[in-house]
Formats: C-alpha cells, structure tokens, sequence
C-alpha cells in the first residue's frame, strides 16, 4: 500500500513538474504587434525600436504599418480617374521593397531577436453627401491588421493597396453625371444632332443600370480572404472605439462607430484586439466573445476567434504609450517567425494590457486531465471530466527585487461565460486549480482583472467531456 501511494504521489509530481515547464519546447516568446515606424506613420525608426525592443525583454517585434494611408474623394463608378487624393505616410509612398529591404538588414543586426512585417489597413470606405452640406466620411477608420508577409507583392496584393473598395459618394456623383449628360444632350439637341443625342442617352441609362446593378461587396469579408489566402493572420484592431466619429479637415464628418458586431459576424477575422488603448465589454463574462465561442463549439461557426493585445504604437510618451504596454505571451515550437505564426493561428496566446513600471509574463498556462492529457490556450480536444488548470506568473528580468511580489494576484476562471471561480496567487508562485465538467461541450478560459499589475487575457481551452 505505501508503494502505490509512493508511485502515486510521484506521478502526480512528474506530471505537475511537466505542467510547469510548459510543454518543455514550447516556452512564451513575448511578442509585441502594431508598432509603426517611419515607414508609415510612426515617430521612429527601425534601430530606435528594436533597441528599445531588447531594453524591455521582447523576443518578437512586428512592424504593422499603414500599407496605404489614403483618403480619395472620387466620383462613382471611376474614383480612382475622377477624385481627389490625399495621401499620408504608408508603405505605398515611402517604399514597400524599401521596408522588407531595411527589414533584412535589421534582421542580420539583430540575430537574438525575431522581427515580423504586417500591415494595418483600411478595408474599404463610403463616402455620403455633398461637400459644404452633409460630406460624411464612412469606416476609414475600421481597420484590420494583416501579420506576416515576407515579401513585397504580399502586400501590393491586399485589396486595401489600390483602395479597391474605396467608394465616392453616391449623390454627388449621380448630380455629376446627370449634370453633365443633361448639359451635352442640350447642346447636341441645340445643333440638331437628335442622332447622336439619342445614342447618348440610350448608353447613359445602359451606364446607370450597370452601375446600379452593381455587386456590392463587403469589403471587410474581401480583405479577410485576400490576407488568408496569403497565409497572414488577420485581427481586427480596435472594434470599440469611439475616436472615429469627429469633425475632419474641410468640414468632412469623420465616422467609423464601434464594430464589435461585425467583428462577430462570419466571415470574420482570425482574432481581435482585447486590450487596446480604449476599453470595450467583448470579453466581459457572457459577452460576445464567450457566445461566439459556445456557438463555434455547436458548430454554428466556422472558425474561432482569437483575443490579443494591440496597442497602436507610434511614439515613446505619446498619450502615455511605451513600447511594450500592450505584449503577448505566445507560445510557438520555435524561434522563427513562420513559428510564431503558427501559434497565432492555434490560438496558443495570452494577452496583457501591462504597466510601464513591470513586466509581468505567464510562465505556464496549461489544463491537464485525468489521463494526462495537457493542453496550451486555444487547444481543443475531448478530456475526462475532472480537470487541472496549472498557472505560474512570473516578472522579467528576474531582479530579485520584486515590487509588491507578496501582495495576492486575483484570477478568474471563466466556464461557459460564467465566473466558476474567483481564486489568488503571487507573483513565482504555482497555482493548481481542479475543476469538474459535466458532459458537453466546454469553453474554460483564465482572466487576472485589471489591477495593479494591468491584466491579463488567455485564450480560451475548448474542451468536450464524453458522456
């Protein structure tokens, strides 16, 4: 009997042991997206961040810039040879070759870290009304982030590139050209020329029925697809912000509302920030997060939807950011940005709003069954009923000198959109948590509210118990 127990207890610590390693291989990387350079809109340059990059432990830098920052006023349906263009700093005008050639030479600057290029775009916009009156500007700024091209004609492929579904105003366009045709057709009636005025009329209505009949076109869903079948990572940038309804240049209303519907509807993205700089109610217990994975786990989606961090950085102290408040934990098979990739697209992260003064990652986030079976966030597999959540934080670089180390830590367990249960840690402390589930299907996810240390988002485990 003493020898079972002693076997028993030595499993028991093997396997504990095994869960605190995290799957030996596949230790977090901490992975910082949507960062701008001087390649787009931001304030610094390559050598400038990724030394500020290395300064604050990130393993993996992603350059998301702008690939086309334009706005074109343009008449329906040719905007792009009838408009007007303003263009801000990009890609498409400071050179995309240029940005993957400076990319390499960064590469082979800085071989202990890893650097991805990415884009953030603008879909598709629609423009209403007439200027001087009621010009209202429609979604530009819903943007969607494309991670992980490699080459320059990835992106110069993207729809958002050559503002493909960039739309002009509907009105004004159809005052122009009825304007236009009513004023030739007086002047070709005027010369007797009932001829050619009749064939112009008759093609004018052919032009307006094409036009009309036009397929429209949801550019967002057009973006998504363009970008996945390239194998990029798609995420959806900051779906409950309200900084995109406001007054623009030349009394032009600027209005891009919240899209935390649409971030929720299929064809959707393959994630979405959580954490960004404004706050939304997406992963809120029973939100829409949660509901959207229940019905994935009933097969009513086709895909899941990811969480991560994306803090839409630009410039050190600009509005409180620093490089680095908005990372992820992601854990990849290996150091190489196709690695990293592949764990963005298993749903193999956490992510964290984090505070300048610390820099807290989770070591080990895993969930264990009965049988041994050990999962990372965003695995889906069927398990027994009776479950163990293994959780270990630690702050890097270890100091020794750990601010505020010994005050409790709170965690949430979050099952079925439900707080299951409320529970505490410390900081290097691991904590184990034993957790039944009935048979079913089972979204089961870990969140630390935002408290002194920021907060945390994991992705969710996707489990099915057998009856």
């Amino acid at each position: 009997m003493f020898r079972v127990m002693m076997v028993s207890l030595l499993f028991v610590s093997v396997m504990s042991f095994v869960a605190q390693t995290s799957f030996a291989g596949e230790m977090p990387l901490r992975v910082l997206i949507d960062v701008r350079s001087n390649h787009s809109d931001g304030a610094h340059d390559f050598k400038t961040l990724a030394a500020l990059a290395e300064k604050r432990g990130i393993d993996v830098l992603a350059f998301t810039e702008h690939d086309r920052f334009s706005i074109r006023l343009g008449l329906e349906p040719i905007p792009n040879i009838l408009g007007f263009q303003m263009q801000h700093p990009s890609l498409y005008v400071t050179g995309v070759d240029k940005f993957f050639n400076d990319l390499a030479t960064l590469r082979l600057a800085h071989p202990g870290m890893l650097f991805m290029a990415g884009t953030e775009s603008t879909p598709g916009y629609q423009w209403t009304g007439i200027p001087f009156r009621d010009l209202t500007l429609y979604n530009a700024e819903r943007h969607i982030i494309a991670l992980g091209p490699e080459r320059a004609d990835q992106i110069r492929a993207l729809p958002s590139f050559d503002l493909r579904y960039a739309r002009g105003p509907f009105a004004l366009s159809m005052i122009f050209w009825c304007v236009l045709v009513g004023v030739v057709l007086i002047i070709l009636l005027r010369r007797q020329k009932r001829a050619v005025a009749l064939l112009l009329f008759a093609s004018f209505i052919a032009f307006l029925a094409t036009w009309l009949a036009r397929e429209t076109v949801d550019a967002d869903a057009a973006f998504i697809q363009a970008a996945n079948k390239q194998g990029m990572f798609t995420i959806w940038s900051h779906p409950g912000t309200l900084s995109g309804i406001r007054p623009g240049p030349m009394g032009v209303q600027l209005n891009t509302p919240p899209y935390s519907a649409r971030v929720f509807h299929e064809p959707t993205a393959d994630a979405f920030a959580a954490f960004y700089g404004d706050n939304d109610k997406n992963t809120v217990p029973g939100g829409l997060w949660d509901r959207y994975m229940a019905d994935y786990m009933v097969g009513l989606h086709a895909k899941p939807i990811w969480a991560v961090s994306a803090g839409d950085y630009h410039e050190e102290g600009q509005s409180g950011e620093y490089l680095g408040n908005y990372p992820m934990d992601v854990w990849a098979e290996a150091r190489s940005p196709a690695a990293v990739l592949k764990a963005l697209h298993k749903g193999h992260m956490v992510a964290w709003r984090a505070q300048k003064w610390m820099n807290f990652r989770v070591e080990t986030l895993n969930l264990q069954d009965a049988s041994g079976q050990m999962l990372l966030p965003g695995d889906a597999a069927q398990v027994s009923g009776d479950v163990v959540v293994h959780l270990l934080l630690r702050e890097y670089p270890d100091s020794g000198k750990l601010v505020r180390a010994e005050k409790p830590i709170r965690v949430r367990l979050i099952v079925d959109g439900q707080v299951r249960q409320q529970l505490t840690t410390k900081l290097a402390q691991p904590m184990q948590v034993a957790l039944h589930l009935a048979p079913g299907a089972h979204v089961v996810r870990l969140v630390l509210p935002q408290q002194w240390l920021g907060g945390m988002i994991a992705n969710p485990f996707l489990l099915r118990v057998a009856d």
